[in-house]
């Protein structure tokens, strides 16, 4: 039941992907810029990055069940109504509590599995989970470019309502006993309400800052105000946790076995892979000069790679050890991203076909194999609050990776006038280093564990 759920939580919050499809449909149809309708993006992982610790802390304290089911509850509505929308604004600020909710999601579904399964099969459980989140994204790329070009963008948000209600009934109804209720020990413990409001607070105004020097520039009054207000949140987070006040950030959770090597390894290649979402399709554009249709069945095969890499993973983990797993994965992802980067300004599909398929193989091993490091030494107690740290790094590598490889891409082609293609080829072999060092991470982090 836990890996039934599970899954079906990271499906649904994988199904987002589609917006990434459909994101020129938004321009045209809501009559907006580019620079605007990524507006739609941003304040989405915004809420998102600020809102993995809080849902963990709640889970930790008052029991997974009932903060997964508002979780549920909160994307399903959202999606409802930003499908019922005309207009930029109030579909930017309904992304919001979608964000929150998918936080939620992705958050508890890998903390569910976590105590539902002992150490010696956590690997293979957490796999299994987590080759849903390629399925959704699948599902998401191919179903949500075939929706919106058929029946339009609205149609990618509302298909989700019955998966969500079909998910809500089966959190309700099959979570029970020691999955739904507080660990022992925590019920009694009070939860950290301003800690939680601070952390959100810090992390929201960062990843919205990151986002907006992308934009705007990284000189430009808006993104410098939110640098310095988000240094401002960070110092009273940071005193208040070391006078003890805020407790949303459990003490010693870095010093448990993994923890530190497994959240630097999911955020640096976070910022590696993700090249392929908003840059490989500009190549397929552009370079290539293929179709949308082309783009998206890529994509799919990416995704589709991932679900195979992630349920293999898991499995073998549990046999040969999380760390030489991992640092495969990232070794296989870093080749991936070399072979797409050198494809060629003229390539030959099946160049491109493999370097896809062998970089989203090696995400799929990464992934499966870095939660079951980071998840398998540390208690169950505090598996909500470890799951947390994994979907913020996740978060912000997205976010991470959009600034730094853009600003590559644009010092390439204004610093040496170099052409898009030689740009792009340069950023995917500095995207290909930072696989490389991701794997090199785990290796080498194993001081200081409990």
């Amino acid at each position: 039941m836990a890996i039934l759920i599970g899954s079906g939580a990271l499906f649904l919050g994988a199904l987002d992907f589609s917006i990434n499809v459909n994101l020129p449909r938004f321009r045209s149809e809501l009559g907006e810029t580019l620079i605007s309708v990524q507006l739609i993006i941003i304040m989405y992982h915004g809420a998102r990055s600020g809102t993995g610790f809080v849902a963990g802390g709640i889970a930790d304290r008052f029991g997974i069940k009932w903060p997964l089911v508002s979780g549920i509850v909160l994307y399903t509505l959202a999606v409802g109504l930003i499908s019922l929308q005309d207009s930029l604004t109030p579909i930017v600020a309904l992304r919001i509590p979608q964000g929150i909710g998918v936080a939620i999601l992705f958050t508890l579904a890998p903390a569910l599995v976590a105590r539902a399964f002992g150490p010696s099969r956590r690997g293979a459980a957490l796999g299994v989970t987590l080759g849903a989140m390629g399925l959704g994204t699948f599902a998401g790329t191919l179903g949500g470019g075939f929706l919106g070009q058929q029946i339009g963008w609205e149609a990618i948000f509302w298909a989700r309502i019955p998966i969500g209600v079909a998910l809500l009934i089966a959190a309700a109804v099959g979570l029970n006993g020691h999955l739904a209720k507080a660990v022992e020990g925590r019920a009694n413990q009070r939860f950290d309400l301003p800690g939680s409001v601070t952390l959100f607070a810090t992390l929201f105004t960062f990843i919205l800052a990151m986002s907006f020097a992308r934009v705007e520039g990284w000189l430009s009054p808006l993104p410098l105000v939110l640098f310095a207000l988000t240094i401002v949140l960070g110092f009273i987070f940071a005193k208040g946790k070391r006078s003890g006040r805020f407790t949303i950030f459990p003490s010693g959770l870095t010093a448990y076995r993994g923890f530190k090597s497994g959240t630097a390894s999911n955020l640096l290649l976070t910022v590696a892979s993700f090249v392929m979402w908003f840059l490989f399709p500009f190549y397929v554009a552009d370079v290539m000069g293929r179709s949308g249709l082309t783009l998206g069945a890529l994509l799919a095969l990416m995704a589709a790679m991932n679900f195979a890499g992630s349920g293999l993973t898991g499995w073998l983990a549990d046999r040969v050890g999380d760390r030489p797993v991992t640092f495969a994965g990232t070794i296989i992802t870093a080749i991936g991203l070399a072979m797409a980067g050198s494809s060629g300004s003229d390539p030959t599909m099946t160049t491109v076909v493999i370097a896809t398929a062998v970089l989203g193989l090696g995400f799929g091993m990464h992934q499966a194999a870095v939660y079951a490091l980071t998840l398998r030494g540390t208690p169950s107690e505090h598996a909500g609050a470890t799951s947390a740290a994994l979907t913020v790094s996740q978060t912000v590598g997205t976010v991470l990776s959009i600034a730094l490889i853009t600003t590559i891409l644009n010092w390439q082609q204004s610093s040496y006038g170099s052409t898009f293609y030689e740009a792009y080829r340069f950023s995917y072999y500095i995207a290909a280093g930072i696989a490389a060092i991701s794997g090199l991470v785990v290796l080498r982090m194993r001081r200081n564990q409990r």
